[in-house]
């Protein structure tokens, strides 16, 4: 049974992992986009902002490793799924 502290952990997995995505993702493909670095951050600012959120969620990942279980990568998906729809519902502009 995983404990309080490893569902958070996966829960923050999640939420950096599914953050990743959009910033690389314009990164890559040349756009700006936010980030803690500002509100019009460059192209390499959000491919490396990306990169640092993966390294972030692998990392914990990787450190709590022993903790995978049904419930901890439950609690991963759930947030990242949480994250994604709510970024989704951010920029799409819906309500």
């Amino acid at each position: 049974m995983p404990t309080v502290v490893e569902l958070v952990v996966y829960a923050v997995i999640g939420l950096f992992g599914a953050n990743a995505v959009p910033h690389f993702v314009k990164g890559i493909t040349g756009e700006r986009h936010m980030t803690p670095m500002g509100p019009e951050s460059s192209a390499v600012a959000n491919a490396v902002w990306g990169s640092v959120n993966v390294l972030v969620a692998g990392s914990l990942a990787w450190v709590y490793r022993d903790a995978v279980e049904p419930a901890t990568l439950a609690i991963a998906f759930v947030a990242g799924t949480a994250m994604a729809v709510g970024l989704a519902s951010y920029w799409g502009g819906e309500d």
